[in-house]
Parts: C-alpha cells; structure tokens; sequence
C-alpha cells in the first residue's frame, strides 16, 4: 500500500516537459537536465530557470550542427522540472534512466538535491555536473562523478571578506535559510569572517517550509550592534525576508542589507522599490563581465539557436543571466568527454544491468571519468578546466555587485546596476566600468556606511574620578558621603573641569547621552582601566596615559593633548653661608671698573687743587693723593669728605662723583635684594636626574599607585623596585608635601601647574618636563564608535575649541608669582653709558681747570 501511494505521489508530481517549437530527436543517447520551477511565470525577472533550460537545449542542438555524434547517433536531451522533494526527483529520475541512454546530468540547480544526484550519478557511473549548486561541501566529493562550472561559495564568502575589509567593515548580521545552501554558507562565511577578526554579531535562521523566523526578527536586528545585514538563501526565501524587513521598516536608512541571490523587483511596488534603494547582490558572472576573453562564437551561435527556437523568451544578449552560460559550459564540457571517450573506444556507450536504473552501469566509466578531471576549454563563461584534486571549476571565477538604485532622477526607474567587480586572486573590489556608476547607498547616500548602529541617542558610560583641573567636584564631601560601592552614577551637573567640557563638545556633535559614573578617590588608574575592559563602563574621561600593559586590554582614541610629568617639592626657606655673597649683585670686571674710577677721579681731583708756597719759598702740597682717595672714596660710599675741594673743576667733578654714587648705590641695593630673595628660594633638587643620582632617599619620593608616573619609576628609575612612598589618590601628591611626609613627588604636569598655582601656595615645581606622551581616553577592544571618537576628537583640536578650553583651566593663577630664576649679574656692558658720562664729566672738569688757571 505504502510503495502504491509513492507512486501516486510520484506521478501526480512529474512535470512533463513542455516543448514549445524545439526539435525532436529520436535518438536514445541522452542528457538529462535538472532545473527547478519557475517561482513565477509572469516574472520577467525571475527568468533564470528558463534561460538555463534553453542554453542546456541550445547546446545539444548546437552539437547536433556541428555534426558531433555518438555511436552514429547525435545527442538529445530529456528534462526533469524539481520541485522540494528531493524523492520525487530520484523517481523522475529512475524512470528517465530506465527509458533512455542517459549519459550525463546536467543540475542540479541546488545543493541539497546535489549530493543525492551526484551519488546516483556515480552509482550508474555516468557524470553530473552542475551549473548553480554552490555548496562548499560539495567540494569534498571525491568519487569522481560530479563537478560544477558554477563557483563555490568558498569564492563567495572570500569575496565577501574582500569587501568587507576594503570598506572597513568589522561586524555583520548573517539571515540564512535552514537547508543545505543556506546553513553550509552561514559556517563558512562566519569562519572566513573570524579569521579575519570580522565579527558575526547574529545568525538568524529563516525556516523555508514555513517561510517565517523563528526568533523576534524585528527586535534582533534593533538591538544588534552591526548594522550590515547578509542574507544567504535562495530567491524564493530572500525575497520573503526582504518583504518582511519593509513591514518592520529594516530596510533603510539604518541598514545595508547584501544579497547572495539577485530577486526579481517585480515582485514589490513602486513605493517598496524606493526603500529597496541601496541593497546589493552578490552573483557569479561570465569572463567578458571582467574583460576576460570568451568563447564568442560559441555563445553567438547559442544565442542564434534560442532565438530560432524559442525567441519569445529571449531576453535580450546583455539580460542573460550567468547561471544559463554556466548551464551551456556544463552541458558542453560533457559533450566534450563523451565526444573524446568515443573516439577512443567504438562502443563507448554501452551500459550493463540496463533492466534495474540501480544496478545500470556505464560500461566505460573509468575512462570518462579520467577524461573529466582533464578538461580544459574554452567556454562561453570564459576559460573552464578541471582537476583530479577538486570538483570545482579551477581558477577563473569572477564575481559582480548589482546595486539597487534609481536609474534617472525622478526615481521612477529602479534597477539593478553593476557597481563592483572582483575575481579570484585579486585583493580589491574595483569599479565595473568608472566612478560614475558609483553605489547609492540607503537614503541615497554616496558615502560608505558604516558597519555599526550610529552612537546618537545611545547611552555612553563615562567614569570619572576627582582630580582637579580635570575633574572637579563641587561638593566632594557630599558627593561621597552616601557612597557605598566603589563607583556611584552621578548628575553631570555635579562636577566640573577641562574634561567635562571636552565631554560637552564630543556630546554635542556625537549626539550621546552621557552617564556619568563617579569613582572613588582611592580607585587606581589602573582599575579604571580594567573597568573599561570589563565593560563596567564605556570610557574613562580623565587623565589616562597609555602603556604597554594596558593597551593588551583596551583600545585608546586619538590623543587629546600632551602628557608630560613634573617633579613637585616644597619651596625652600633658607639659604647657605656664603662669605662672598655681598659682591654678587656686580661681575668682578664692573667691581674692577669701579675700583679704576676711584684712583682716576682721586687723581684728578688732587691735580684740581692749588698748591702754596712757605716762607723759604719751598712749594708745600695742600692735598696729598692719599688724602685725595679717601676723598673720593668717601663722595663713592655716601658719606662727607673731611675737607672741601676749592677750585671749580674740583666742586664739578665732584657733582659727577655723587651722580655715580647714587646711580650705582641704587643699582646694587635692588640686584642685591633679589640675589637675597632667589638664595632662600632655592629648591633642593634641580630636576630628574637628582632623582636618579640618589640626591632625595626612596621613601622621600611619593608615587601615586597604579598610575603611570608608577609605572615609569619602576621602569626607569628603580628598576622594579617598589621602595618610594606610596600615595592612593591624586590629592595625596600634594597634602603629603605640605604635612612633610615626602620631600618631592612625581606627577602629571597639568594637574602640578594647576595645583601649585591655585591650591597649594607654598608648593612648586622643578626642572624640565619628563616622560612625553599623550592622554587617551581608554575605550574597550573593537569598540564599533571608536571611529566616530577619534573623528571628532580631532575635529576638537583642529577647531582650536581644545586650545580655549585647555586657556579657561589653566591659565588660572591664584598664588603669588615668584620668579625662580637666577637674576642677571651687573655687568660694564649693562652700565658702560654710566661710565662714559663720568668719563665726560672729569673731561670737561679738566678744561673748567684750564680755562680758570688761564
């Protein structure tokens, strides 16, 4: 009863060929073709299936011109129309077989019937050769009995990759259907995207006997991350996804959706076919799509014999699809064989058992098969060799992208495009024929999308944690009094500081909405860090500078502004015995200057005054020289002379002398006051190098745990030996100074310039910026809006908003400023003008002389 109602079955589903006007040959050596059934007849697009059946005719009516025959006879061909059930097919099958000399299959279309025809095929020891299945695992079959013209998905998947990496895409959705074709190209496209740290963010199975998801559709794609969705499943089930991603409203402007399988767009309205806009196939295609070299005569003579036969359905030379030239290359590649194994033996086509189609068996098997895995012509999908290593079609496998876009402006025309080309072994997609037919993305959009679900309006995770002029609290004491855990969410109005601005600026052109996660002040860097790799939070905005044990966990921006670190001390209060300290103020040559000035003027000021003769007539000197520079020296210090000059020259001369007393009085005191007040501000150290020369003992030093100024002294100073003061928040750097816990500390230059200027007064820095680096903020590895981030980061610093920003917090200064520096030495050069106006005043003082003694 069972095997009578599986034949019932079995006849009500055979499709008996309809032959319109094609010839009919009664020879008995036969092809038989496999193709599937038109998913619609009124489809002008959904026209492949018909073009694969005519160019499988058109091949064998082609060898029949050329006068090719087998045993005396020429070659026909017998069809099967499949439907699902792939039983019914192996029926239709038996029953051909039976009837005829079936030499060769050429299908099936799809991989799950494939595998079943390609071991019927070896069973009877005839060939199969396919022309659209494109499973991977197909490759595997190693007995010899089938090969595909068509590409693998292998080429598929890799062609994928490609484009992915050209256009920097790093995650996708995968829509598959649940049949053999579908499943084997998720696996292996999601293996092929994993090897190159492409991530599958969803696989999403689409069921075919029931046409429906079997998970939220709508809500997995909304809640995933990518935004690039890959659909591998055939027409059929790609255009009922397509259909359910417009009622959801999935298909644009928010994602970019590829196809494996080019549908038919007759299937959707005008208004459908505008959101359509943007989606792009995926497809195999002859050699002279790719500017390879073609078998064109072959293909015009095929193209002729349709027309002759069968011209309503011909759609045109350039509407042709690619799996109908596929199908004639199969169909050629076995007349080939059987052409060449005929002509090595007079009875090639001989079968035993021929009573039972499981038990039939084709005498000269061997022999065709070996003449298979040698093949190599030229076809009309370009050049198609075969191997005894693969079932694939070796080498010269080329592939297009088909745009859907509008073809004129007024959007009425929508179309598939040709946008892309890529063959195998090529690194790049290239542009099928100029930049002008460039792809329109969703939303008519020209710009590469990206992979990844837009930042606005998503919530950002922003940890901070006090550290002025980063981060300041307004009430800090309030803010951490109900503080429970180490980290507490907080208002944004609660804080201030450079880096909410910088926060401020980066909401406004990203669109965010910001939480703000304050940490505790005891928190290390290091932990925020960590935070971030454990997706605690999104992102750090506070001093963080990358290293080399960080950067294996997180991934940091651009760099904001430069990192450097200072050493901050106490400021000096007292100075050493120094028994020479008084002449500072002027260099020895100006003292030696001064000195010469002395014995010049004493001189002449002896000369000015008159001598007297006593009564014997001897000449008596009023003035002795001695006398003269106790004079002069007395008028150079500020005090009274112990006698009055007498002559004019002498009274002028000296009015010069009290004019470079008080100028050089003057001079002196001030330079000596700042000598004085520079000596007690002298700090310990000078700089780094003191540091690592052992000037201030180990635990002198204070270092803030878990930060890099840390890390840097292990690594350059102690090398790795933890022996300095530990400090646990970045407040501590400079109270544990002020309390005298520490003589000098380590740390951020930023925060140190803040700090000594603002807060703590009696602070300072020395020496010159060390450590050069950059602060980062700190995001999570493959973070998708790292892109986004970095972008407006640098439009932050190009805009010079970063530069007003960096003036507000910094350019503050509340203490008073003391200069630290060494005061210049009086030099001659510096006061040369004071003693040359001496020098003019002693010159005219002579000629006064002269004159009066004239």
């Amino acid at each position: 009863m069972q095997l009578l109602l599986f034949s019932i079955r079995c006849i009500s589903k055979t499709e008996t060929t309809v032959e319109l006007s094609w010839p009919v040959s009664s020879s008995v050596v036969k092809l038989l073709g496999f193709f599937p059934r038109q998913a619609d007849e009124e489809s002008k697009n959904d026209m492949w299936t018909i073009h694969c059946r005519s160019m499988f005719r058109a091949a064998i009516v082609l060898s029949q011109q050329y006068n090719i025959t087998f045993q005396g006879q020429f070659l026909t061909y017998e069809e099967i129309i499949t439907d699902d059930d792939i039983m019914v097919t192996v029926d239709q099958t038996c029953q051909k077989v039976l009837a005829s000399n079936i030499v060769g299959f050429i299908g099936p279309a799809y991989s799950s019937e494939a595998r079943y025809l390609a071991s019927f095929a070896y069973r009877l020891g005839i060939l199969s050769v396919s022309y659209s299945a494109t499973s991977p695992d197909l490759s595997t079959i190693d007995n010899g009995a089938f090969y595909r013209v068509v590409p693998s998905d292998e080429n598929t998947a890799l062609s994928l990759t490609i484009l992915f990496k050209q256009y920097k895409w790093k995650s996708c959705i995968i829509i598959y259907e649940n049949d053999e074709y579908g499943y084997n190209g998720m696996k292996l496209l999601s293996q092929e995207f994993s090897a190159m740290n492409i991530k599958t963010l969803e696989k999403i199975k689409f069921d075919i006997k029931q046409q429906n998801f079997e998970i939220d559709f709508k809500k997995t794609l909304l809640d995933s991350s990518s935004r690039i969705v890959i659909v591998w499943a055939n027409e059929k089930s790609a255009i009922t996804i397509l259909e359910k991603a417009i009622e959801e409203n999935l298909i644009g402007p928010y994602f970019v959706w590829i196809l494996t399988t080019t549908i038919a767009l007759d299937y959707f309205n005008q208004r459908q076919k505008k959101e359509l806009i943007g989606i792009l196939t995926i497809e195999p295609v002859k050699g002279d799509f790719v500017d390879v070299s073609i078998n064109a005569t072959l293909l015009n003579q095929a193209y002729q014999i349709w027309k002759d036969y069968e011209l309503d359905t011909f759609p045109g030379e350039n509407n042709v699809s690619s799996y109908g030239l596929f199908t004639f290359d199969a169909t050629w590649s076995l007349i080939l064989s059987l052409q060449q194994l005929c002509s090595m033996q007079s009875l090639c086509l001989e079968f035993t058992n021929v009573s039972n189609c499981y038990n039939r068996q084709f005498f000269n098997s061997k022999q065709y098969y070996n003449i298979m895995r040698t093949m190599k012509f030229l076809g009309v999908s370009g050049q198609v060799t075969f191997s005894n290593e693969t079932t694939d079609r070796v080498a010269d496998v080329y592939y297009i992208i088909k745009n859907i876009q509008p073809l004129n402006i007024e959007q009425k025309n929508i179309d598939y495009l040709p946008v892309l080309k890529w063959h195998i072994g090529s690194t790049n997609w290239t542009y099928y024929k100029d930049k002008s037919d460039d792809i329109i993305w969703p939303n008519l959009s020209k710009n590469i999308p990206v992979d990844h679900k837009l930042i606005q309006g998503q919530e950002l995770r922003m940890a901070i944690i006090h550290s002025p002029p980063f981060i300041i609290l307004k009430n800090s004491t309030s803010t951490y009094s109900d503080m429970t855990d180490n980290y507490k969410i907080i208002d944004i109005t609660e804080f201030d500081g450079l880096f909410k601005d910088i926060m401020l600026y980066l909401k406004d052109r990203m669109s965010f909405r910001p939480v703000i996660i304050i940490a505790k002040p005891t928190i290390q860097y290091n932990e925020l860090v960590d935070g971030v790799a454990n997706r605690l939070f999104d992102t750090v905005m506070t001093t963080i500078a990358i290293n080399a044990k960080r950067s294996k966990i997180v991934d940091f921006s651009a760099a904001i502004f430069p990192r450097s670190y200072r050493i901050v001390t106490r400021k000096p209060k007292s100075s050493q015995l120094n028994f020479l300290f008084f002449l500072k103020p002027f260099s020895w040559t100006l003292w030696l200057l001064i000195l010469g000035t002395v014995f010049y003027a004493s001189i002449l000021i002896w000369f000015f005054q008159p001598k007297n003769a006593d009564t014997q007539g001897n000449d008596k000197e009023y003035l002795t020289i001695e006398q003269s520079i106790s004079y002069t020296i007395c008028i150079i210090l500020g005090k009274g002379p112990f006698f009055n000059v007498s002559t004019r020259a002498g009274r002028f001369l000296t009015y010069g002398l009290h004019a470079l007393q008080i100028i050089l009085l003057a001079i002196y005191t001030a330079s000596l006051l700042a000598s004085i007040i520079i000596e007690n501000f002298k700090p310990t150290i000078s700089g780094i190098d003191d540091i690592r020369n052992g000037k201030i003992l180990p635990n002198r030093i204070g270092i803030l745990v878990g930060s890099q100024a840390e890390e840097y002294y292990l690594n350059s100073i102690s090398q790795d030996k933890k022996d300095y003061y530990p400090l646990k928040t970045a407040n501590e750097v400079y109270t544990s100074l002020i309390d005298g816990d520490i003589d000098v500390a380590i740390w951020s230059n930023g925060s140190t310039e803040y700090h000594v200027n603002n807060i703590y007064c009696d602070l300072m820095t020395v020496g010159v910026e060390f450590a050069h680096g950059s602060y980062q903020i700190p995001v999570r590895q493959d973070w998708v809006y790292k892109t986004d981030l970095d972008f407006n980061i640098l439009s932050l610093i190009e805009s010079e908003e970063l530069d007003r920003i960096s003036a507000k917090w910094f350019g503050q200064r509340t203490c008073s400023k003391t200069n630290l520096f060494e005061p210049k030495i009086i030099t001659v050069q510096i006061m040369g003008g004071l003693f040359i106006t001496f020098l003019i005043i002693s010159i005219i003082s002579i000629l006064i002389h002269f004159w009066s003694g004239t």
